[in-house]
C-alpha cells in the first residue's frame, strides 16, 4: 500500500494507479492459483470416489458371490453325495443328512448376508461349543480331501494320516444370534481347510489351540507353510491390495472369513512366521457375539 499526501504529483497519481492495476492482477492470479488447486483437490476427491465405488460394485459381484456360496458348500456336498452312494447303514446317512442340511443353512446364511440391511435380526440367541465345530469340521474335510484340490497325491494321502493335536482350556461355549450362528462354522470350517491345505506334502503339521477366558475364545491353528508376507497383510487388513498371486481356492476361503469377521467385529489375524516356515491364524471370539444392524 502506497501512502501519498492531500496534494500527490503526477507521478504520485500515476505509480497509485500502476500498483492498484498491479495489486488486482496479483490478486486474481491468486484467485485462479487458488481455483486451479481447488478443482485439483476435487478431481482427486472424485477419482477416490469413483474408485471406492468401483471397488464396492466390484465386491458385490454376483459372480463373487456365487464363488463364495460355491466354496463354503463345496465339502458338504461332497460329503453328502459321496456317503449317500457308498454307504446305506443308518450312521452314513444320518452324516449325509448333516451335511445336506449344512448346505440348507449355509445358502440360508448367505442370502441372509444379502439382504441384511433389509431384514431385522431377532433376540434369539444359541450357544455354540468351539470344541464340537472343530472336531465335526476336521471330519468332514479329511472325508471330504478331494476338495482341498491338492496338487500331489502323497500330499492329499499324508494328509489323511496326519493326527492333529486339539489343546483345549476353560470353558469354550459363546453365544450368537441365530440368524448368523452357522457363521462361525463357517470361518473356523475354511480357517482349518486353509491351513490343512497349505502344509508341506512330505510332511504336514497342524496343531490347534481353543482357551476360553471369562469374555472370550480363542482359537489359534497353525500349520507348516508361511504365508506370503503380501496376503497376510492384506487379510489383517494392512493393505487394501488383494493379492493375485495365490491360487482361486485360497483367496476365496479367506475372503468368506474376512467378508463375516468383518460384520461381526471378529478379532482374527493371520501371522506368518518366516524363520519356522510356519502361519498361525489366530481368531479372538467374543462369548457374546450382537450384530450390529444399519
Amino acid at each position: 500500500m502506497i501512502s501519498y499526501s492531500t496534494n500527490p504529483s503526477a507521478n504520485t497519481i500515476s505509480a497509485i494507479i500502476k500498483e492498484a492495476e498491479e495489486q488486482g492482477f496479483n490478486r486474481a492470479i491468486d484467485e485462479i492459483k487458488s481455483l486451479e488447486n481447488r478443482i485439483k483437490e476435487l478431481e482427486k476427491t472424485n477419482n477416490q470416489l469413483i474408485r471406492e465405488l468401483k471397488e464396492k460394485i466390484k465386491s458385490f459381484e454376483w459372480q463373487k458371490i456365487i464363488d463364495e456360496m460355491a466354496h463354503s458348500i463345496n465339502t458338504d456336498v461332497y460329503v453328502a453325495v459321496s456317503n449317500l452312494e457308498k454307504h446305506k447303514d443308518l450312521p452314513r446317512i444320518q452324516k449325509a443328512f448333516y451335511h445336506t442340511k449344512q448346505i440348507r443353512d449355509l445358502i440360508n446364511l448367505f442370502m441372509w448376508y444379502i439382504k441384511r440391511n433389509e431384514l431385522q435380526i431377532s433376540g434369539t440367541r444359541v450357544s455354540l461349543n468351539i470344541e464340537e465345530i472343530i472336531k465335526t469340521q476336521l471330519e468332514a474335510i479329511k472325508e471330504g480331501i478331494s476338495t482341498l484340490r491338492l496338487s500331489a497325491d502323497e500330499h492329499q494321502e499324508n494328509i489323511l494320516k496326519m493326527e492333529i493335536p486339539l489343546e483345549v482350556e476353560g470353558e469354550v461355549n459363546i453365544q450368537i444370534n441365530k440368524e448368523i450362528a452357522d457363521s462361525i462354522t463357517l470361518i473356523l470350517k475354511d480357517i482349518l481347510r486353509n491351513a490343512i491345505k497349505n502344509t508341506k506334502e512330505e510332511n504336514p503339521l497342524v496343531t490347534i489351540k481353543i482357551a476360553g477366558s471369562d469374555y472370550s475364545v480363542t482359537v489359534e491353528v497353525c500349520n507348516n507353510t508361511a504365508i506370503k508376507e503380501n496376503f497376510s497383510l492384506w487379510f489383517n487388513n494392512e493393505s487394501n491390495e488383494e493379492p493375485m498371486d495365490i491360487s482361486k481356492s485360497m483367496k476365496v476361503g479367506l475372503r468368506v472369513i474376512k467378508m463375516w469377521i468383518d460384520l461381526l467385529k471378529i478379532n482374527a489375524k493371520l501371522i506368518p512366521n518366516y524363520q519356522d516356515d510356519s502361519t498361525t491364524a489366530k481368531i479372538v471370539l467374543p462369548k457374546e457375539i450382537k450384530i450390529e444392524q444399519n
